[in-house]
Formats: structure tokens, sequence, C-alpha cells
């Protein structure tokens, strides 16, 4: 759908008013994302990319469930749930692609680039308190957006299959890789070890703890977090290890000059304080003990996802250049190493 039938369609499904511009906010490695004005106010609209979520109704019915528990238990606090249209629909086809409009908060901004640890600090305290208020919720209710999504035994599998079926050249370029994947498969036998563990419980976790899923205000606090595609069941270390891989390092995924690839102390305690601000009543014992693990299981994870894309030929995340999820995958393997290089107790 081009830009011009755009407006159309969304007045005649919203009753917009007049609309002024469509600005594209982020084309992402995953969704697609557009800032409307209109002559009254704002709006963000968003594509759905169904080759990731396969059952688009699937998430909307978890949106729809999770604004209701807001609103019925903790009405103070700011979900940012789609707006339905003129039929109550939160969710709308239009020539076999599926689009959302959520309302702009205005005074909000996000960042794609953490700043300092105080923002790495109230973005960890915001996705502390939604899981924490979510303690409550029934979460054999809140459907699996993404199966296997934060597996890692799952993720290890998939890596070895694409391995086995994987061309020459592409094996010969990822062999020094393969071989710190061999050696740190005691990451994967940890956690195989965690999720069976009668006091490792089962919360709605968001899954998606970057700093730009977190609404800002003007002195930076943190205000909500946005983007629910892969909010579902999860353990402790998803969110916890999403903000270590993320927030930890000056440099992104993208960095191919890995002497720049360090963990920040100071970013670490943040995240840490800030996620048990909320967090810390809701935990249990055992997931507080093992808490600073995730960051090494999400990362060793991440590096598993982007070589396993690579060797498939690179379906999966957007690339610019043929080795750049290669490359990826050796960025997070230096993460990694200097995350079990690092002991920080607070």
């Amino acid at each position: 759908m081009s830009t011009i039938e755009l407006p159309i369609q969304i007045q005649l499904l919203y009753q917009l008013p007049e609309i002024k511009s469509i600005e594209v906010l982020s084309g992402g490695l995953i969704n697609y994302t557009y800032k409307i004005t209109t002559v009254e106010q704002e709006y963000i609209f968003q594509k759905i990319n169904t080759n990731v979520f396969p059952q688009p109704e699937k998430i909307d019915e978890n949106l729809r469930l999770l604004a209701q528990f807001f609103h019925d238990y903790f009405p103070q606090y700011l979900f940012v749930a789609p707006i339905a249209t003129i039929q109550q629909k939160t969710i709308i086809e239009i020539e076999g692609n599926y689009y959302r409009l959520f309302p702009f908060i205005k005074g909000t901004h996000t960042n794609s680039i953490l700043l300092s640890s105080n923002e790495a600090y109230e973005a960890a305290k915001q996705f502390g308190q939604f899981t924490a208020l979510l303690a409550t919720f029934p979460v054999n209710k809140c459907h699996v957006s993404i199966p296997f999504f934060h597996h890692l035994s799952f993720r290890y599998w998939q890596m070895q299959l694409a391995w086995q079926n994987a061309n020459t050249a592409k094996k010969k370029a990822a062999t020094a890789l393969m071989q710190k994947v061999v050696d740190n498969y005691k990451i994967v036998q940890q956690f195989n070890d965690f999720i069976h563990k009668n006091n490792c419980i089962q919360r709605v976790m968001h899954h998606d703890a970057k700093i730009s899923n977190v609404l800002l205000n003007e002195r930076n606090e943190g205000v909500a977090v946005i983007d629910f595609d892969t909010t579902m069941p999860g353990y402790f270390f998803s969110d916890m290890g999403d903000m270590m891989r993320t927030y930890l390092c000056p440099v992104s995924e993208e960095e191919t000059d890995f002497s720049l690839i360090e963990v920040r102390k100071e970013y670490w305690q943040a995240i840490y304080e800030g996620y048990l601000e909320h967090m810390d009543v809701v935990l249990t014992s055992f997931e507080k003990e093992h808490l600073m693990y995730s960051g090494q299981i999400i990362t060793y994870m991440q590096a598993l996802r982007f070589l396993t894309d690579y060797l498939q030929n690179n379906q999966y995340y957007a690339c610019a250049y043929p080795e750049q999820n290669l490359n990826r995958a050796i960025n997070q393997f230096h993460l990694l190493e200097k995350m079990q290089l690092q002991s920080f107790i607070f």
C-alpha cells in the first residue's frame, strides 16, 4: 500500500480529520512504524510483519486482555493500547496487510540509543513495573505470539539444523564462531536447569526490552513501555537479559570494531536497581539469586539467532550486506565474553 492511498483508508476506518502528513519513524528489524499528523492531533500507525507474527489476531487479543486488566485493577497505569475503528476493531486488514493505530502520547519521546545510566535505570524500572503489576494476571490466558521465542535449547537446535544445511562457504566463514558456540554450551544447560525449577515462575514478560520501547518525558524519566507484540509468558531472565544485552555496551550489535565492545558497571548497577524497584517483591529468592546470569543467556541466544540467520541466507533480520548477520553474531560473542569476565554483586 502506497502512502498516497494510505490516508484515505485510515480516515474512513478511524473517522480521522484531515491528515497533514505521514512520517516514517522506523523501518526496524521487524515492524514498520509511521507517525500520522492530522489537523487536530498525532497518532502512531504500525504495519505488522506477518512473516514474524503469522497470527496477528493473537497479539490483538493479548493487548485487549492486558488493557482490560490494567483498566480494572490499575487504572492509573499508562498502558498504550491500540485505538478502535468505528467497527470497534483494534487491528485492521488492508490488502492482505495488518495495521494498528495508537495514540501519540504528548510530551514523550523515545531514544534509539541509550544516553545515560539514569535512562537505563528509568527503563529497567518501567519494564519491572509492567511485569510486577501483572503478577496476578492469569498468564495462561496470554497467547504465545512467537513460539519458543526466548527458548535457548530451541535456538541451539535451530542453529545446529542451519549448520547442517548451510553451504561450504558459509560454514568456512563461521568455523571460528562455531567453536565459541560449542565452548559456551554450558549456558544452554544452565537455561534448562532454570526453567525446570519449581521456584522459577512463568510470568507475563515484555520480551523486547530495548530502550526504544520506553516512553520518556522531557526530563528523561520513564513514563511507560510500548510495543507489546512479543508480550507473552516467559521467565525472569528474559527482560533483564535483554536490557543487559542492549544497555551495557556503549556500541550496538551493528559495531564491527569489536575493540569498542565493553561492559559498563554503572549501567549494570542501574539496570539491576531499576528492575528490582518493583520486581523485588515479585521474584522468588532463587530468581533474584540468579538474576545476574540473565545477560549471558539472552546474549548467547541472540548470537545463535544471528548466526542461524546468516547460515540460512539472511531470511529473518534485515541486512545491508551479506555478512552482516555473521558480524552481528561475532559482536554478540565479544559482548558475552566481556560479561563473563565481570562479577558485579550489588
